[in-house]
């Protein structure tokens, strides 16, 4: 269904910067069209440095239902929303912002099920296995959760600052009350979901975060990149016989249950 812009339309934003690599708006306003909601769903570029200033702004706008949250503000963003949901609060890091009915702006984490929820769309067993995350931002902190509790065996999160990686697996086996998470090194082993939950790879000069030369069959090497659709290190992986998953379904497990939890006050 079309997309119809008029005076009434209220406004969803996604913010990021870069922001050129956003699926959301593309994924999202078919959703809100076929709900027939009248909200349409646009990219803002906003540089770090100027996220405070441009919050103040969304907030002033009465017709702006809330904002997606893409890199590098998921976790700056925490000290900006009014309140936090218990799933943002644990994460550490938000990517959905909604206007609540009484006009604040309440943040909530959807990357883990997302992410979660493309896999298994796709087929991909997360129950009884080893995974790798290699990062240890917001998107992994909240993919670490989500993997934990869909039955993963272990993850090992590498990380360029092992601290940070010593830090989310100390967060994990915290909260949820068992040691499922340990720090290592970017060494995939056989069998294991590997999954890139860095930045490197939106664009085709970056280095790749670990040597596709570890990557073999019966592996899936997963991103959270979803533009490009297949980046650097996916094409390495599939030439070498191993499953590959975009971040485009990452995206695509995301966008429903963000789509009805906007609707659910505003559609």
């Amino acid at each position: 269904m079309a997309v119809t812009i008029n005076g009434t339309t209220r406004l969803m934003g996604v913010i990021g910067d870069p922001i050129a690599q956003a699926r959301t708006p593309g994924a999202i306003n078919p959703i809100f069209a076929a709900k027939g909601a009248d909200i349409a769903c646009v990219p803002l570029h906003v540089p770090s440095a100027e996220l405070a200033t441009v919050w103040a702004g969304l907030r002033a706008m009465p017709n702006l239902v809330g904002f997606g949250i893409t890199l590098p503000h998921k976790q700056q963003a925490l000290d900006l929303c009014d309140s936090l949901d218990p799933v943002a609060a644990r994460v550490g890091a938000v990517n959905l912002v909604r206007r609540e009915a009484d006009g604040s702006l309440r943040g909530y984490q959807f990357d883990g099920a997302g992410f979660v929820r493309g896999l298994l769309t796709a087929g991909i067993a997360i129950e009884g296995r080893s995974c790798l995350i290699v990062g240890a931002g917001g998107a992994a902190v909240a993919i670490a959760f989500a993997l934990a509790e869909a039955g993963a065996s272990e993850i090992v999160v590498a990380n360029r600052t092992r601290d940070k990686a010593e830090a989310l697996v100390a967060k994990v086996n915290a909260d949820l009350g068992r040691e499922v998470a340990r720090a290592g090194d970017p060494l995939p082993q056989a069998g294991q979901l590997v999954v890139n939950a860095t930045s490197l790879g939106l664009k085709d000069s970056d280095p790749l975060p670990l040597d596709p030369a570890l990557l073999h069959p019966g592996m899936t090497m997963a991103e959270v990149i979803a533009q490009p659709e297949v980046t650097a290190l996916l094409r390495a992986a599939e030439a070498r016989g191993v499953q590959v998953h975009s971040g485009l379904r990452m995206i695509e497990g995301q966008v429903g249950a963000i789509a009805d939890h906007i609707c659910e006050l505003w559609g």
